[in-house]
């Protein structure tokens, strides 16, 4: 038989030990049930979280989805992209390439934020 391996008891000792400790402990009479209502919480817990990650999922691709695909809502916010927008811009353009920077081209784009300011007031 060993007698102490590093330090350590026989293992026979070790067993009866536990044995002779196993007539001490006594779980109290509502340990079971405390365990399962914990139990039982947890995994509704989980299940919830779980749930509202989905539902949460599922709004941010809704909304990705509608973002895609919707159009202009008004007439004013389609004309703001519309070809005389940009050939405003480009004669602002031509305008600074023309002379050097100046009040011209401040100018130029003052109209230009002036005429997107009106058109979105209609």
């Amino acid at each position: 038989m060993i007698d102490r391996l590093h330090g350590h008891e026989p293992p026979d000792e070790l067993e009866s030990l536990l044995l002779a400790a196993g007539n001490y402990v006594r779980p109290s009479d509502d340990l079971r049930p405390r365990v399962l209502e914990l139990a039982r919480t947890e995994r509704q817990e989980r299940r919830m979280q779980r749930n509202l990650a989905r539902m949460a999922a599922a709004v941010f691709l809704m909304v990705m989805v509608i973002s895609a695909y919707r159009q202009p809502a008004n007439a004013a916010a389609s004309q703001l992209f519309s070809p005389a927008m940009e050939a405003v811009s480009l004669e602002a353009e031509a305008s600074a390439r023309r002379h050097d920077p100046s009040w011209e081209t401040v100018e130029s784009f003052t109209d230009i934020r002036r005429w997107q300011a009106s058109l979105l007031r209609l």
